[in-house]
């Protein structure tokens, strides 16, 4: 019988992943390292990093604004993770019972906006909510609700909404795109023994289709989280974090201390703040969702 190249000895077989162990060190592992140092550090970008140690630590969790932001992160999840999750899997299982051109039609109109770069999108929505001159304020007050047309990106009480919509609107056909895929992959002897035993479509989604999605659901989840974290570019370009704190999340605070008040350090420690939180979440919903969808298997 033939031997693999892969049959070889265990050093051997290292040699054939180092490439990607030293890609991996050296453009991500190595750049956690560096964050991680310089969060002990106090460094204005110019001199010498002055050792701190826990300093910066001790200063974010005692700062009134880095808590604001994480209100504002937590409040944003809403239109990050859970209003895409459930238009997107409403939407696939409606999408799902049409003709397969109209469904290719569909998924391909509604995927549009996730492929285009949130930078722009940023850009066209802030152009959109504009109230000078905006289509929607310019829509109310043609239809004889200019009471209604608002400063939409100046408000206290509207302007996170106002950024969470755009979010929603980016991610909602991406999850309904994964979760069409989902359900390619159900057994359709399953639908067809329900419709035999007179379920009504309801009971189907909620008894066979919603369950047997829960790995599709954790996928989904654990990215638009991810997504909602590292939020930036969107709130960059609309907002840059106001009014007045309104949209402050904290990529947006750490930018603010690193490139707006030279203080490198502070920003590296809510970089590391903001990795532990990626991860302790992530992991919860592995072991939340992930024991559901080993449950079912």
């Amino acid at each position: 019988m033939k031997r693999s190249a892969l049959d070889g000895t265990r050093q051997t077989n290292f040699i054939y992943l180092l490439p990607g162990l030293l890609l991996y060190a050296a453009f991500v592992f190595g750049p956690i390292v560096a964050a991680l140092a310089l969060s002990l550090t106090s460094w204005d970008g110019l001199t010498m990093p002055r050792w701190v140690g826990l300093g910066n630590y001790a200063d974010l969790f005692s700062d009134s604004r880095f808590y604001i932001a994480l209100r504002n992160n937590a409040e944003l999840m809403i239109f990050y993770c859970v209003l895409p999750l459930v238009l997107g899997i409403t939407l696939a299982a409606c999408v799902w019972n049409l003709k397969q051109r109209e469904q290719l039609a569909l998924r391909t109109f509604l995927f549009l906006p996730y492929i285009m770069p949130t930078a722009v999108l940023g850009i066209i929505w802030a152009w959109l909510y504009n109230p000078a001159f905006g289509p929607f304020n310019q829509f109310l007050r043609a239809v004889g609700l200019g009471r209604f047309a608002l400063p939409w990106l100046g408000d206290f009480n509207f302007v996170l909404p106002a950024v969470g919509i755009v979010a929603t609107w980016y991610f909602f056909g991406f999850c309904m795109v994964i979760f069409l895929t989902g359900i390619q992959r159900i057994d359709p002897s399953l639908f067809d023994a329900a419709k035999v035993d007179g379920a009504s479509p309801r009971k189907t989604f909620f008894w066979i289709t919603l369950p047997l999605l829960m790995p599709e659901i954790r996928v989904v989840l654990l990215l638009t989280v991810i997504a909602s974290i590292k939020s930036f570019d969107l709130i960059f370009t609309m907002t840059r974090g106001g009014p007045a704190n309104a949209t402050l999340v904290p990529n947006i605070y750490m930018y603010q201390l690193g490139f707006e008040l030279n203080r490198f350090g502070a920003a590296a420690a809510i970089a590391i703040v903001g990795a532990l939180l990626t991860f302790a979440i992530n992991f919860a919903i592995h072991r939340l969702v992930g024991s559901r969808s080993k449950g079912l298997a």
